[in-house]
């Protein structure tokens, strides 16, 4: 059977059709992932085994670029949760796949390897807005346009023009005319 024709049998494939597939193919532990992006991992999972995988130094590369958005590329939702009471495959399942790969693939990154630059690929979720907390006397300068915007924190609120108003947003919005994250807008609201 074709590459091709292979490929087009993966949508028809039900859960537990594509994860006795993917542990019979050797992929280790399946990830937690909706049926749809199972059956798309699994997809480039197939074609990395056939065709050969990502370079070494561009998955040292894709490792590297996760590590510094503070990922850990060993680790991630793509990994099996280690709260799991059961394995998805069991000890003898990798020995007949039903989709016929060639026999010998060409050497390649591990397919775990492989995840991890899938990780490193995926867009992650940014990270909660810290909460920042500002003394009562602090004074935040923004320019705006060519206009300086000085506020004053106060007690129950901020002074923007000698005008109090609840939140900074609300300057942001009237400082703007559209709406704003105040915080953002002031640049104080800061990630994670």
């Amino acid at each position: 059977m074709k590459l091709t024709a292979e490929l087009d049998a993966i949508p028809n494939l039900s859960l537990p059709d594509l994860l006795e597939q993917w542990c019979a193919l050797g992929f280790g532990e399946p990830p937690r992932l909706p049926l749809p992006l199972m059956q798309r991992l699994f997809a480039q999972l197939v074609q990395e085994q056939i065709y050969g995988g990502l370079s070494a130094s561009a998955m040292r590369r894709l490792d590297a670029a996760a590590v510094g958005f503070g990922k850990d590329a060993s680790a991630g939702p793509l990994a099996p949760s280690a709260s799991s009471k059961h394995s998805a495959c069991p000890t003898g399942a990798h020995s007949s796949p039903s989709l016929s790969l060639s026999p010998s693939p060409p050497p390649s990154p591990s397919p775990s390897s492989s995840r991890g630059a899938l990780r490193a690929l995926r867009p992650s979720r940014p990270s909660p807005l810290r909460q920042v907390t500002l003394a009562t006397g602090t004074r935040l300068v923004r320019e705006w346009n060519g206009r300086t915007i000085s506020v004053d924190v106060v007690g129950d609120g901020f002074v923007w023009n000698d005008v109090r108003y609840r939140s900074l947003s609300e300057i942001a919005r009237t400082v703007t005319g559209t709406r704003w994250s105040g915080p953002r807008f002031f640049g104080i609201a800061g990630r994670g």
